[in-house]
């Protein structure tokens, strides 16, 4: 597994400390299997979301590549007031085991928490933790599929999505995804109605495909849930 890792040299944007991280070599990745919400599952017996997120080993700072270096002066104080003044330096640079992995998001997810970032950055670290557990047949999978759903609904009412390197159709497809495995079915059906008719969706073929194949899905469920009670 190690050969399909790399260090990857990060200036930390709190401290400043140059530290490396591991990143993937995506190339030799083989897939396995694409779940029905993203999640991805590789044959190479590797999980890249295991470092997903950049750990400043010396301030505690962590985000997501895209997000590391996107946090303005007011944050960074924040940062060292409640991250860094109660941080023990530990090195996330090496090959992550599990328990460093889930670590790093939960650390994520504090900091994205107190710089307000914004509901679908946040929602997507929940997902991606949601994935983690998944791979482990860990319970706490359907807690932070809850969570990622809560964060990305009210993304779609509330934000520009495309900052998040998200799209409405994509968006919309992923909440009715995420309401159908937590067994809320009618909701899952209103989403993925929402994906269908957005104006967009023509763009998106393979969303389409997947959300009518999903809606279907849903009502099968719905019905059956029904005829059980």
């Amino acid at each position: 597994m190690e050969k399909l890792l790399y260090d990857k040299d990060c200036v930390c944007s709190v401290c400043k400390y140059n530290f490396t991280t591991k990143k993937i070599r995506t190339r030799p990745l083989r897939i396995k299997k694409r779940e029905d919400d993203f999640n991805v599952i590789y044959k190479n017996n590797v999980n890249p979301n295991y470092y997903y997120i950049w750990v400043c080993p010396v301030c505690g700072y962590a985000a997501t590549e895209r997000e590391f270096n996107n946090i303005r002066e007011n944050q960074i104080k924040m940062v060292k007031k409640m991250v860094s003044s109660k941080w023990k330096e530990r090195d996330f640079g090496g090959v992550r085991t599990f328990k460093e992995a889930e670590e790093s998001f939960k650390i994520a997810l504090f900091i994205a928490q107190i710089l307000k970032k914004s509901k679908a950055y946040t929602g997507g670290v929940c997902l991606r933790l949601a994935w983690l557990y998944r791979e482990v047949k860990d319970p706490r999978e359907q807690e932070f599929l809850a969570y990622a759903l809560k964060f990305f609904e009210e993304a779609y009412q509330t934000e520009r999505i495309a900052e998040a390197g998200l799209d409405e159709v994509t968006l919309a497809y992923l909440n009715g995804e995420l309401n159908r495995k937590l067994g809320h079915y009618n909701e899952a059906i209103k989403w993925y109605g929402i994906a269908l008719e957005h104006p967009n969706i023509k763009r998106k073929r393979q969303i389409q495909l997947k959300a009518r194949e999903q809606w279907r899905r849903a009502r099968e469920q719905h019905s059956s849930e029904k005829a059980v009670e």
